[in-house]
């Protein structure tokens, strides 16, 4: 006959020895049943019972560790099996337990795959951050998912000397502004000078026939956040998201597809340039600032900071937004013309991302 030990959990059934003598069976002395623990239980087992056979009555066995890409999904659901240990060791399941074993199950861990570095040179290209419109040569480096190839990051680092073309990007920053920027185009038409213009998502969607005329002048529109926070440095990830997101929404309404981005005031970090990359754009700032804000500021200071302060490869800081830009519209003949006298040509910042 049999009946049953329970010990953390685990009901095994102890078979009672009888041995045949003459033919007739005579109950013979039980053993006494081994200690030995399970789990970290104490636990008592009939003698001879095996590794294997505690298993099967204890309907136990280790949980398989998953194995994972880089961004969390599933590759391999049983990629490690786990295992139970006798004694601290893996042992065969016909092994026959002894007083003082202990068995463990060590379910198995879920690991993430391994990445790969890939490095590869590009062709000369601007910066991200771009402060000017100089290209560099640049190695990319790029780590992904050995297993799923999936991207984890792209990372563009300059090398060497870089070389700054001939060129100048003007660039307006806080419209569209009625009447302020209307003027600024007819300047832009009457020089034959294309500009970059980092539009206000909310003052946009106030304005579409002040974007479309931007378009329509052949210059470049970029993101300057929806609302213009006084700077982003105090904003959330997701803050900082929704502000690029919803600019670039109003922006794609009327036409235009964002890849450029600047910030307000020029204030950045890594994450702000990695969130400008995620939603597909690279972050400009700029190398000359004339201060063309200032309430005092004349036409004649303003051309002069400007002029004493550009190169070939500048990106220059003016404003058509945020107020009066009668001093930056009547400086403006005089920035170009300056420029110009210097053998540079105007271009809009190239189109992002790199």
């Amino acid at each position: 006959m049999t009946f049953p030990v329970r010990a953390a959990g685990v009901s095994l059934a102890l078979a009672v020895l009888v041995s045949c003598t003459g033919g007739t069976a005579t109950p013979s002395p039980t053993p006494p049943p081994i200690q030995v623990r399970f789990d970290g239980e104490a636990l008592q087992v009939a003698p001879g019972t095996t590794l294997g056979a505690l298993l099967t009555a204890a309907a136990r066995r280790p949980e398989a560790g998953q194995l994972l890409a880089v961004d969390g999904t599933v590759l391999e659901r049983k990629a490690d099996p786990g295992r139970i240990e006798l004694n601290g060791r893996v042992k065969a399941r016909s092994t026959v337990l002894r007083t003082g074993d202990r068995i463990r199950i060590v379910d198995g861990v879920d690991r993430t795959e391994p990445t790969i570095r890939i490095v590869q040179n590009m062709s000369p290209r601007v910066g991200d951050p771009e402060r000017t419109l100089t290209v560099y040569p640049t190695r990319r480096i790029t780590i992904k998912g050995r297993v799923s190839e999936t991207v984890v990051s792209v990372t563009d680092r300059s090398i060497g000397r870089g070389q700054a073309p001939r060129e100048v990007a003007l660039t307006f920053d806080d419209g569209p502004w009625p009447g302020a920027t209307e003027r600024i185009l007819r300047i832009l038409h009457r020089f034959d000078v294309r500009a970059t213009f980092f539009e206000i998502g909310s003052l946009a969607s106030r304005h579409p026939r002040l974007v479309a005329r931007v378009l329509a002048g052949g210059n470049e529109i970029g993101n300057h956040t929806f609302d213009h926070p006084e700077t982003m440095a105090h904003q959330s990830a997701d803050q900082i998201a929704a502000e690029l997101r919803h600019a670039s929404a109003v922006l794609a309404d009327e036409g235009v597809v964002a890849t450029l981005f600047r910030p307000p005031g020029g204030w950045y970090d890594d994450e702000l340039v990695q969130q400008a990359r995620e939603q597909g754009m690279r972050l400009v700032t700029w190398d000359v600032d004339p201060r063309d804000w200032r309430a005092h500021a004349t036409p004649r200071e303003i051309a002069r900071a400007v002029l004493s302060q550009v190169h070939a490869g500048s990106i220059v800081l003016l404003h058509d937004g945020g107020g009066d830009a009668g001093h930056t519209i009547r400086a403006l003949p005089a920035i170009i013309k300056g420029i110009r006298a210097r053998g540079l040509r105007f271009v809009t910042v190239p189109a992002g991302p790199i």
